[in-house]
This record gives C-alpha cells, sequence and structure tokens, in this order.
C-alpha cells in the first residue's frame, strides 16, 4: 500500500513540475538552428581550438583535449581531466558549449570527483535494489525506497549545482571569447549572446526539470517492481 502511495505522489510530482517548467522543445530547437547566427560563428576557430583559448583564459590549461566525431556529446570527464568534443560544428551553440565545459573543469575539484563517485555508486544501488526485489532477495523494501529517495535528492543538488554554475556562467565566458577574439563586429556579438540568453531561458529549466524526472522516474520504478514482486 505504502508503494502506491509513493508512485502517486512521485507521478503528481513529475506533472507538476513539468506543467510549471513548460519547457517548449521546438522553441529550442528553432533557437538552436537559427541560420543567421550560425553563420557568424561560422567565422570562429574549430572547437579545439576555442577550447584551447577558453582554457588557457581560465588558466587551466593541464585539461586534455580530444574530439569525438561519432558521439554528439560535448562533455567534461572529471576522472580523467578531459574535455570530449562531440560533432557540434553546425551551432552557434558550439562557442558556449565549449565555454559551458572548461568551466566545469575549474570547478572545486573534490566536488567534481565525489559528483562522479558518486553517480556510479548511485545507479549501481539503483540497479542491485531493483534486480534483488525482482528475485524476491530483498527485505524491509520500504527501507531501500526510502534510501533510494535520499539517495535520489543528494545526487540532484550535486549535479543540478554543478550544472547551473557552469551554465549561468558559460553566457558571459563565450561573450568575453568573442570579443577577444575581434573576429565578429559588436553588433553579431550582440545578437549571438542574445540568441545564448534565449536558449539558456529554457535549458537551465529543462536541466533541472530532467534531473528531477530522472531521479523520480527510479523511485517509481523500483516502487512498482516491489508491488509486483
Amino acid at each position: 500500500m505504502m508503494e502506491l502511495i509513493i508512485i502517486i505522489v512521485a507521478i503528481i510530482a513529475i506533472i507538476t513540475i513539468n506543467l510549471m517548467m513548460k519547457i517548449n522543445i521546438n522553441k529550442l530547437k528553432e533557437i538552436a538552428t537559427n541560420t543567421e547566427l550560425n553563420e557568424i560563428t561560422k567565422k570562429y576557430p574549430s572547437n579545439k581550438e576555442i577550447c584551447k583559448t577558453i582554457l588557457k583564459k581560465l588558466r587551466n590549461e593541464k585539461v586534455k583535449i580530444e574530439e569525438n566525431e561519432e558521439s554528439d556529446s560535448t562533455l567534461y570527464i572529471a576522472i580523467q581531466d578531459k574535455i570530449s568534443i562531440g560533432n557540434t560544428h553546425n551551432s552557434f551553440t558550439r562557442i558556449q558549449t565549449m565555454a559551458h565545459e572548461c568551466l566545469h573543469s575549474i570547478q572545486d575539484r573534490k566536488m567534481l570527483i565525489f559528483n562522479f563517485i558518486y553517480s556510479n555508486i548511485y545507479f549501481l544501488y539503483f540497479a542491485i535494489i531493483n534486480i534483488l526485489v525482482i528475485i524476491k532477495k530483498l527485505p524491509n523494501e520500504m527501507l531501500f525506497s526510502n534510501i533510494l529517495l535520499i539517495a535520489s535528492f543528494v545526487y540532484y543538488v550535486i549535479r543540478s549545482y554543478l550544472e547551473n554554475d557552469a551554465m549561468i556562467k558559460a553566457e558571459y565566458l563565450a561573450k568575453e571569447y568573442m570579443l577577444e577574439q575581434n573576429i565578429s563586429s559588436k553588433e553579431e556579438i550582440e545578437k549571438v549572446v542574445k540568441g545564448f540568453k534565449e536558449l539558456n531561458k529554457w535549458c537551465i529549466k529543462g536541466t533541472n526539470c530532467s534531473l528531477f524526472v530522472n531521479i523520480m522516474t527510479k523511485v517509481i520504478v523500483f516502487n512498482v517492481l516491489a508491488l509486483i514482486f
């Protein structure tokens, strides 16, 4: 019975957050594929060179930079102190994306490593308790459900802080980079920065919403399995 209550509350929470955030995916795509802004940023160096320049500006040149054309994701891997650049050539957002990942590289090292280790333990814990509940080897399911809920919110708080910090600062760092490069006119840069602002308005909401939905979904999955098995 308690599992059912948790499932209902989690579903209501997901619906409420989605309604409050009002993420417009079509608007996001429209902004990201703006032809005029994309043409302006085509004049800038490769993503790898942008990363090198920004890292130098941040006085953190020890970070490794690798390109992976087969991936659509660009991310900073804390445990390797490496930025992996995905295929992001066709959008003006690439400059801000590079700034975002470079900013991750200068965040508190202890927090970054803790986030990496904790995230893996958290996902492993979720997988193990699901397996154990399916094979009926998990005593006191509510205890493990409560631990999952607490662990989920710890994961959410740490991850959302790191992402929000990088997302908010990236816009300004990208603007500074563009001004220093003296490739575009101030008018063109302002147009691109306006695009960053519009995109970030949705992306910050979307990232926080996605993280919350992700952890609530895990809570729902475990409690559904506990009900079934």
